[in-house]
């Protein structure tokens, strides 16, 4: 009978190593037989069906959409958060927790993170754990949006966030829409507003938020929009807003009224970053598609229900 037939052998070493995790190198000098045959035995045991290797997978739904997410639109990485089981007063504020548990994973010192206006990043960086990098500097990727709801305004965001991890941020001291081309064209000869704007565009990342265009949004709350800005965008077929990108169902990037008077970054002024969409609810479900259509985003970071409806 050889070692690889002796089922009473093959059962001994598998109970060293796998439930006493004794090592091969060990397991052959206690049993003064060589490593190589403990490492066939071990194989063998497993071919024979005497060891099997279950994994509990608690999230293959949510890990089966991310890698469709990723093979369907070409992403570097999808983060898929799963709200059921969650009263859909409390899905906002979990999907956000999660989203940021996310973000921190990405943060090195050094770096340059760019942030958007809006609700969802707002609350997204309400929820990073404090920490302390070295040189981190985080920059608002666009104006102010008016004079209600500063807490959601890039400069507000961007101060917590520095302050959360240590950081350094800088302040873009201009609105996002102004009322005419001449006075963005003046804003912008102005060094300090320049300068920042080149920060933006030379960002390691970019966390934007995917909006729509809907009455409901950020912007036209806020007053970016008028309701006529907002219709024109419709009939031009403006699907979703980025930064100050504005895109159509198949992700082309439009040009609006808006472009002539728009301060801050747009998807093609942030080639360089690695670009973060986050959106979360099935009334995004176009804006994101369009968004991701569009190739630009790198990762997209969402549910699991708007994943579905992506996919399908």
């Amino acid at each position: 009978m050889t070692m690889l037939d002796n089922r009473q052998l093959m059962l001994k070493i598998c109970r060293m190593y796998y439930l006493a995790n004794i090592s091969q190198k060990e397991i052959s000098e206690k049993l003064g037989i060589s490593r190589p045959q403990v490492c066939r035995i071990i194989s063998a045991a497993r071919e024979k069906g005497i060891v099997t290797i279950t994994i509990d997978d608690a999230f293959e739904t949510e890990l089966n959409l991310e890698q469709g997410l990723i093979k369907k639109f070409s992403l570097k990485d999808a983060i898929v958060v799963n709200l059921s089981g969650y009263p859909s007063d409390q899905t906002f504020e979990k999907f956000c927790m999660q989203a940021a548990e996310h973000i921190e994973t990405l943060i090195n010192d050094g770096m340059k993170i760019g942030v958007m206006s809006g609700n969802t990043i707002s609350t997204v960086i309400d929820y990073v754990s404090p920490s302390q990098k070295k040189n981190l500097e985080i920059v608002p990727l666009m104006g102010g949006l008016g004079l209600e709801n500063a807490k959601i305004h890039a400069n507000a965001i961007a101060q917590r966030f520095a302050e959360k991890t240590g950081g350094i941020n800088y302040a873009l001291n201009a609105p996002v829409i102004v009322q005419s081309a001449e006075i963005k064209e003046s804003l912008l000869r102005e060094p300090t507003i320049r300068s920042i704007l080149k920060l933006g565009r030379n960002c390691d990342i970019a966390l934007l938020g995917i909006g729509n265009v809907n009455v409901s949004s950020t912007p036209a709350i806020a007053g970016r929009w008028t309701e006529k800005d907002r219709k024109e965008l419709l009939n031009r077929g403006v699907i979703a807003a980025i930064c100050n990108s504005f895109l159509d169902k198949d992700g082309k990037i439009i040009e609006t009224i808006l472009d002539k008077r728009s301060i801050g970054q747009t998807l093609q002024t942030l080639s360089s970053a690695k670009k973060i969409g986050i959106g979360v609810g099935i009334a995004k479900t176009e804006a994101i598609k369009a968004s991701l259509s569009s190739g630009y985003l790198d990762v997209l970071i969402t549910d699991t229900d708007t994943a579905a409806r992506l996919l399908n």
